[in-house]
Order: C-alpha cells, then sequence, then structure tokens
C-alpha cells in the first residue's frame, strides 16, 4: 500500500466536493440558467477551497521542514558535543595508562638494577667464601702432608 500524502489528499477532496456539488446540483429542480449558476457558484467554491487546501498544505509543509532542520541541528550539535566529551575523556585515560605504563617499566627497571647489585654482592661473597674454603682446604692438605 502506498502513502498517502498531502498532494494526494488535496487531490482527492478537491473532485469529492465537485462530484458531490454536482450531484446535489443536478438532482435539485432548477430552471437551466439557475442550475448553471449554482454550478459555476460551486466551482468557484471549490477553486477556492483548493487553493485554501493549497496555502495550508504548503505553510504546513514549511514549517515542518523547519522544525525537522532546527531540530536536525540541536541533534548534531548535541551528537558532536557528547563525541568530543567522550573523546577527550579517552585522551585523557589513555595519556593516564600511558603515565602509569612509565611509571611502572621506571620501577621494574629499578628494581632489576637493585636486584643486580645485591645479586653481585651475593657472587662476591660466594666467590670469597670459596677462595677462603680453598685455602683452608690447602692447608688442612700441607699439614696432613706434614705429618
Amino acid at each position: 500500500m502506498s502513502k498517502m500524502d498531502t498532494k494526494d489528499f488535496i487531490i482527492g477532496a478537491v473532485v469529492g466536493s465537485i462530484i458531490g456539488a454536482s450531484a446535489a446540483m443536478l438532482s435539485a429542480p432548477k430552471s437551466g440558467r439557475e442550475l448553471r449558476a449554482d454550478i459555476n457558484k460551486q466551482a468557484t467554491n471549490a477553486k477556492d477551497r483548493t487553493i485554501e487546501f493549497t496555502n495550508t498544505a504548503k505553510e504546513k509543509g514549511n514549517e515542518y521542514s523547519q522544525l525537522a532542520k532546527e531540530k536536525s541541528g540541536e541533534w548534531t550539535e548535541a551528537a558532536r558535543e557528547q563525541w568530543g566529551r567522550v573523546a577527550d575523556r579517552a585522551n585523557r585515560l589513555g595519556d593516564k595508562a600511558s603515565d602509569l605504563g612509565d611509571e611502572l617499566s621506571t620501577d621494574v627497571k629499578d628494581l632489576v638494577e637493585e636486584e643486580k647489585g645485591e645479586g653481585e654482592k651475593l657472587a662476591k661473597q660466594v666467590i670469597q667464601e670459596i677462595e677462603e674454603t680453598r685455602d683452608k682446604l690447602k692447608e688442612e692438605a700441607s699439614e696432613a702432608k706434614s705429618k
């Protein structure tokens, strides 16, 4: 089923008015001159009503068109503002995440360096103890040979 628009409605109203007026005039007992005068009067009325309907339809169409443009502009602006807020927040969150990542990386590097230093100290201590133990074992071996 097709969508009925204003133009179709106006055409239907005019045609219906003309047919209704013609049927009423033709069924009434009048002389030819009176009948022609009535038909002419009804045709003028129908024409005037058609012009009135057309003008009303144009005015309403313009009003609705203007309203649609205004609302469309308002909604577009609201969407832009909302998108701007979302984009700003996303950027701030991204920056914060980046900063936290940098801080974590620095902390991990510091811990690795600290642990590396501790590991080196421990390795030197183990080497020293091994050397001391080696020296003691050499001494004990020397003493055992000399006895």
